[in-house]
């Protein structure tokens, strides 16, 4: 059974499906191109150590998922976990909490700058309301104004 890598891809059809051999090689499964092993990286330390090494040449750990679980659950109690957990849900908590009012805070500058943006349109809106009222009124004053001079040109005796 092939599995899937992250680490590595195929250089021919750049698929990561690559299947296991049992000299230490991998074969693509699509193209069929084989790729030696030269390594594995330990997780921990990040040593490159021998195909076949189960521990890191530099720091010990277990290479293999299985044996570094296994490995990680033998070396502490039940009771070192559990503290464990609660420190690591305690510091969960306080990234959320930290998270969430980061977001609380820059929704609530922008919820200000679109109060401040709508207070300005509806102040703007009202200036031109006052000025077209005002420009309403000169054109009344001026209409009543001529009715006067009319009234006025048109009620004297002529000469």
């Amino acid at each position: 059974m092939g599995y899937e890598t992250t680490a590595f891809r195929c250089s021919g059809c750049g698929s990561a499906l690559l299947m296991p051999n049992p000299d230490g090689t991998l074969t693509c499964a699509y193209c069929g191109t084989t790729y030696e092993i030269t390594g594995r990286t330990c997780t921990r330390c990040g040593a490159i150590n021998p195909p076949e090494a189960e521990h890191c040449v530099r720091c010990g750990s277990v290479l293999d998922l299985v044996g570094f679980i296994l490995q990680s659950r033998l070396q502490t109690t039940t009771q070192e976990r559990l503290e464990q957990i609660r420190a690591e849900a305690s510091r969960l908590k306080e990234e959320a909490e930290a998270a969430s009012q980061e977001r609380l805070r820059r929704w609530w500058a922008a919820e200000e700058e679109r109060r401040r943006a709508l207070a300005a349109a509806q102040a703007e809106r009202d200036r031109q309301e006052r000025m077209l009222l005002i420009g309403a009124l000169i054109l009344a004053a001026v209409v009543i104004l001529g009715i006067l001079i009319y009234l006025l040109v048109t009620a004297l005796p002529a000469p």
